[in-house]
C-alpha cells in the first residue's frame, strides 16, 4: 500500500531532478563556449524527446 502511494511521488521527483540535471548540464556546457552550449541543448532536446516517446509508448501498452 505504501509503495502504491509513493510511486506517483517518486515519478514526480524523477522528472524534477531530470529537468534540473539537464539545466545544469547545459549551463556547464555553455561555460566552454557557445558552440558546446548549443550542442548540449541539441542533445538535451533529443533526450527529452526520446524520453517522452518512450513514456508515451509505455503508457499506450507498447502494442505497435
Amino acid at each position: 500500500m505504501i509503495k502504491q502511494l509513493l510511486a506517483p511521488i517518486w515519478r514526480f521527483f524523477d522528472v524534477i531532478f531530470f529537468t534540473i540535471s539537464m539545466i545544469f548540464i547545459n549551463i556547464f556546457a555553455f561555460s566552454f563556449g557557445n558552440r558546446w552550449g548549443f550542442l548540449s541543448i541539441a542533445i538535451t532536446s533529443f533526450l527529452v524527446a526520446l524520453a517522452s516517446e518512450l513514456l508515451a509508448y509505455q503508457m499506450k501498452g507498447g502494442n505497435e
